[in-house]
């Protein structure tokens, strides 16, 4: 045996031992769920959740089959291959690994604020909700919020921040209008293409840039085309650990000179990372297999919900834009039945809730066939 097949596998081992049992891991909870395996499915989430040694597993399989995977400062190997990937997929001249999403959101409307450090947001949005007033705290941006409670602003509400910006009693430009869609907190909701293209219009006619948060943009349908989407936006920001078995990670896509500036800002916020291969690879492994997945995802969760429907056993109530979050409505007796079900097979159900239950369009749902989830609603 080698050295380096020595290591890879000590490596796995000792991962392995130190992670607790799944029996022991369950045994404070009630009531539990089978052990998470190969055929454990989400219909709620993203994806399942991570199991680190399979990724170990995984990841050590790249490194020995991809000598040239190794960067440094996340320049050249598998961080320049994703780099490029995610280019090409949306459409942009450039794009930059950033090691988390808040970064990734905060340095590009930093980037397209320049010197006019006001922007527009969702107040339902991560940017706005979730990262500790990054760019308020950092950069001394100011995030005005709109569509409280709705994942889409109309585009008067647009119009009129920007004009009770600009003529105030102390005039101030908006720099850039971040978007984030789909938007997690409103049911996952996609913005509509015309109203992007509309608000992008009516913002660059005053100066302002945009920002797309689309850190899970690749859940969105399949027939979603997402060079066209991403288009009005100069900057565009997608997870890479979200739904593609990466650890960490993000990336941001621009033009070559906005990229080029976001790097730079990267290192200053304390981004500059030693090594990122590993998180780089296995979203670039994962990729081409995904984009294909989801859409036999979509397609299986169709199927559930149209014979769910045609049974009489539930309504569905999703949204008009819906992305990969679906609603059915339903008895609560029938929920909770399903999710009893569920639990003792190893599948997890959304519980009920308003009247309705989740159903997520995710991988996981490709493990087993429609008939094992037609069956945890009795049918």
């Amino acid at each position: 045996m080698d050295r380096r097949t020595f290591l890879q596998g000590s490596l796995v081992a000792a991962v392995a031992a130190a992670m607790p049992g799944e029996a022991e891991a369950q045994s404070a909870a009630a009531p539990a769920f089978p052990p998470i395996d190969a055929r454990s499915v989400w219909l709620v989430g993203d994806d399942a959740p991570p199991d680190p040694v399979a990724m170990t597993t995984r990841l050590a399989e790249l490194a020995r089959t991809h000598p040239e995977v190794r960067d440094r400062y996340q320049q050249k190997g598998a961080v320049e291959a994703l780099e490029r990937a995610f280019a090409t997929l949306l459409g942009k001249e450039d794009c930059a690994f950033f090691a988390t999403g808040t970064l990734a959101n905060h340095v590009a409307v930093r980037v397209l604020c320049g010197e006019h450090r006001r922007a527009l947001v969702q107040q339902e949005s991560h940017l706005y909700r979730d990262e500790s007033d990054a760019a308020q705290r950092l950069s001394g941006i100011n995030l005005v919020p709109l569509a409280t409670g709705r994942a889409s602003p109309s585009l008067d509400e647009v119009r009129a921040a920007i004009d009770a910006s600009e003529n105030g009693p102390y005039p101030l430009k908006i720099g850039a209008v971040s978007l984030e869609s789909p938007v997690r907190r409103v049911d996952g909701e996609m913005l509509p293409l015309a109203l992007v293209r509309d608000i992008a219009s009516l913002a660059r006619a005053h100066g302002a840039r945009l920002h797309l948060d689309g850190a899970r943009l690749l859940l969105a349908r399949p027939d979603l085309d997402i060079p066209a989407y991403a288009a009005p936006f100069d900057t565009v920001y997608v997870s890479l650990y979200k739904y593609l078995g990466a650890p960490f990670g993000a990336v941001l896509a621009g033009s070559k000179a906005e990229i080029a500036e976001a790097r730079d800002l990267r290192h200053v916020f304390g981004g500059g990372l030693y090594q990122a291969w590993m998180s780089a690879v296995l979203a670039l492994d994962a990729l081409p297999a995904f984009r294909q997945q989801i859409g036999q995802a979509h397609a299986r969760v169709r199927k559930l919900i149209d014979a769910l429907v045609a049974s009489g056993r539930a309504r569905e109530r999703s949204a008009a834009e819906a992305s990969n979050i679906f609603w059915l409505e339903m008895p609560q007796a029938l929920a909770e039945a399903a999710f009893e079900r569920g639990r003792q097979a190893g599948i997890r159900v959304g519980r009920w809730q308003d009247g309705r239950i989740p159903l997520h369009a995710n991988t996981t749902i490709l493990r087993r066939p429609l008939e094992d989830y037609l069956g945890l609603f009795g049918g």
